[in-house]
């Protein structure tokens, strides 16, 4: 799918994301716990955390300069936010987590950036004026592995 450049930092972010998706749904009893859950604390720590920072405090501020946010596909990505933090800190908690919230967590990653590529940033594309979408690309963090 062709992205604004301007999105193309959280494009890659999204890539990293679906990438430790797959590896997460397909957890089983071969797979490490303690492997997996340093995974996923890196990634929520490298990328991840902010990768949130940025759509909540720079790019849907921006969005609702032109459209409105309250849509079901926004308050679904929010949701989304919501419970993917919460998989992470289950996660990173003392108790030992199970295979299943490693998959739940997996799940909704994957649903949670299917959405934003195929419905909230063309929206977001076609609402916001290009130059005010480079603007916001100077706030967004880097990609941890690429430096994107």
């Amino acid at each position: 799918m062709k992205r604004h450049e301007a999105l193309h930092p959280l494009s890659h972010h999204h890539h990293h994301a679906l990438v430790m998706a797959q590896q997460l749904k397909k957890a089983d009893e071969n797979s490490s716990i303690q492997e997996m859950t340093r995974q996923v604390i890196d990634f929520w720590q490298t990328d991840g955390e902010d990768h949130f920072r940025d759509e909540e405090e720079v790019l849907l501020p921006l969005y609702a300069q032109y459209e409105s946010v309250d849509q079901d596909s926004i308050r679904d990505m929010l949701i989304q936010h919501v419970q993917i933090r919460s998989l992470v800190q289950q996660i990173r908690g003392k108790q030992r987590p199970n295979l299943d919230t490693f998959r739940k967590l997996g799940e909704i990653l994957n649903d949670h950036v299917r959405l934003e590529e195929r419905v909230i940033f063309p929206m977001i594309e076609k609402a916001v004026p290009e130059n005010y979408l480079f603007q916001a690309n100077g706030r967004f963090h880097r990609d941890s592995y690429s430096g994107f």
